[in-house]
């Protein structure tokens, strides 16, 4: 389970059941033991009203003056019911006993005190029994014990009746506190897909830091997020200015190896010049694609920015004509729609596109066409050039870089490894194949959405 969001739901809901679920049998236990406690009340009133009807005859027979005002003690099996014993006989019953009688208690009780107890009354019925033991007669000194019993079922039924209405009760407000908890989940993690979102700004090149107003729990976070971002630029720009230091530091020690190699030629020396010749093209290969890589590792300058490319690949046209050939060839160029920007440093940008029209200007027959568009978010920059292409047993082996098909064109071999590299890095494809006008066509495209890892 990886969402929060599932698991502040699933918490709060296991929460809430179990609190209902607890006020649920609590409820229900209070209000059986309140009902029952009402039933024998209203029981020992007609236990009252027995003892006021009960009465010794001179001739020392124990009669009832009245029947008792409620009359389902006159209907037979009713599950309301009186009885009085008298030394361990039954003396009087109520007609609704019929053929039965109520069990006698065995318990010692104390005249006047009120006792209560379970039974099983009249057809096999689970009664709530109510005694009194009273002194009776003219010298008040005969025990007489008064019983009424009750229907347990009267207290189970109100029981049952409740706890339908406290379930139902407390499933509609389950319900509620549920949807009360998706909305307070949502309302606390608001601020996290706020903040989202300006990551997928600062990703896609809207913006230069993470903006807005976040609770205090994030504020520190996104303050040093922001942080981050700025130190790592700071390191970038370094990790750059570094390496073109280097390049520049190389230079003259290459310089002076060519020099020695020339020097040698003209001794006579040809192989140990040629020799020194291959190894300073190695060289001067590795290092100018190691410079291009260095320049590019590390988080992207493009971040919080945005490059159109139509003026880009303008201006790098017109310096790629001031080249050797680049004037003889026709250049064209296509961008549609208008603008066309991606969320990708300038100077990597440079560094793609120079390699590829520069590889364009050197095997073009007459011809070079460039064009990018725009399809379902994804940016597309094609290309495409007239020349003799790449083999497709070969493309992998000239991506690898420093090899040259045809050594009679100037150069390392290593400008498509290059733009491979920078194209890779800034998380965007490159594609080799056969172009329209027979040569080679290299596609880069700019996938929308965030980097691949």
């Amino acid at each position: 389970m990886r969402s929060i969001r599932v698991r502040l739901l699933l918490g709060a809901v296991l929460g809430v059941s179990a609190a209902l679920l607890a006020a649920g049998v609590i409820l229900v236990t209070i209000f059986d033991a309140h009902v029952r406690q009402r039933y024998v009340k209203e029981l020992d009133d007609h236990l009252l009203q027995l003892a006021a009807a009960v009465q010794i005859e001179p001739s020392g027979a124990v009669v009832l003056k009245h029947d008792l005002s409620d009359p389902a003690f006159q209907r037979p099996l009713s599950g309301l019911y009186w009885q009085v014993n008298e030394g361990g006989h039954v003396a009087l019953r109520s007609r609704s006993l019929w053929d039965d009688v109520l069990p006698v208690t065995r318990a010692e009780m104390a005249p006047g005190a009120l006792h209560q107890r379970e039974a099983q009354g009249p057809g096999k019925q689970r009664v709530l029994v109510v005694e009194r033991l009273v002194l009776a007669g003219a010298d008040s000194k005969r025990l007489l014990t008064l019983a009424i019993a009750g229907e347990v079922r009267v207290v189970e039924e109100a029981r049952r009746d409740f706890a339908r209405v406290v379930a139902l009760s407390l499933a509609v407000l389950g319900v509620l506190l549920a949807a009360a908890s998706w909305i307070q989940v949502g309302a606390g993690l608001a601020p996290l897909e706020a903040l989202r979102r300006q990551l997928g700004r600062l990703r896609r090149g809207e913006a230069q830091r993470l903006e807005g107003s976040y609770p205090d729990e994030l504020a520190a976070f996104v303050g040093d997020l922001n942080r981050l971002i700025a130190g790592q630029g700071r390191e970038v720009e370094r990790a750059r200015a570094n390496a073109a230091k280097l390049g520049h530091g190389l230079k003259t020690p290459l310089a002076i190896l060519v020099t020695e190699a020339r020097a040698l030629r003209d001794k006579g020396e040809v192989a140990s010049a040629a020799a020194i010749e291959q190894e300073i093209d190695t060289m001067n290969a590795q290092v100018t694609r190691a410079l291009a890589v260095v320049r590019a590792v590390g988080p992207r300058k493009g971040v919080g920015t945005r490059t159109p490319l139509g003026p880009l690949l303008e201006r790098l046209i017109g310096a790629i004509k001031r080249l050797p050939r680049g004037q003889d060839l026709e250049w064209s160029l296509s961008a549609q729609p208008v603008p066309l920007s991606v969320p990708v440093d300038r100077r990597d940008l440079e560094d793609i596109f120079g390699n590829l029209l520069d590889n364009a200007r050197k095997w073009a027959g007459s011809r070079v066409l460039i064009r990018a568009s725009a399809n379902d978010g994804a940016i597309e920059v094609a290309v495409e050039d007239d020349g003799p292409g790449i083999p497709d047993e070969s493309v992998d082996e000239v991506l690898a870089g420093g090899v040259r098909l045809d050594r009679s064109v100037s150069g390392t071999g290593i400008g498509l490894a290059i733009a491979r590299d920078l194209i890779e890095l800034n998380h965007a494809s490159l594609r080799l194949d056969r172009a329209a006008m027979g040569g080679l066509r290299a596609v880069v495209r700019f996938a929308p959405g965030p980097p691949a890892a």
